[in-house]
């Protein structure tokens, strides 16, 4: 009898085998520096995509939001709390404390594309896209 090994269930996920833990941190907003982000020129502009990062900085808890899931729904929720700090795909970033779809809670970086403004150019993105 041929027994498979046995697979370390911390070494593989969804998002792929060399996933690597990425601990979120506390940040203090008045110290915290958005770098080359916090320019006027991002702060003014809006992504061309709803994939696309985005560097963007909500002001309070309870902003409205819309949130990529892991799969490829988007859902409105709102910010509950303050953020984090921890590694993004564009380098050092906020990730966001939200809760969605009645019971769910995750933090999600707007660095990461999974995480907007509700806007109304959002809004029309989202429509375009046929979520809305």
């Amino acid at each position: 009898m041929y027994t498979a090994p046995r697979k370390d269930p911390r070494s593989s996920s969804i998002m792929g085998a060399d996933r690597r833990p990425n601990p979120l941190r506390y940040v203090n907003l008045k110290e915290w520096d958005d770098g080359a982000y916090g320019d006027i020129s991002f702060q003014e502009s809006q992504p061309d995509t709803l994939d696309e990062p985005w560097p963007y900085r909500f002001q309070v808890n309870g902003d409205s939001v819309w949130i990529h899931s892991t799969g490829y729904d988007w859902y409105q929720g709102k910010i509950a709390g303050q953020p984090k700090a921890a590694q993004t795909k564009m380098g050092d970033g906020l990730f966001w404390p939200v809760t969605y779809n009645r019971n769910k809670r995750r933090y999600a970086a707007p660095l990461n594309g999974e995480l907007k403004p509700d806007t109304p150019a959002i809004r029309k993105m989202l429509e375009e896209a046929g979520v809305l």
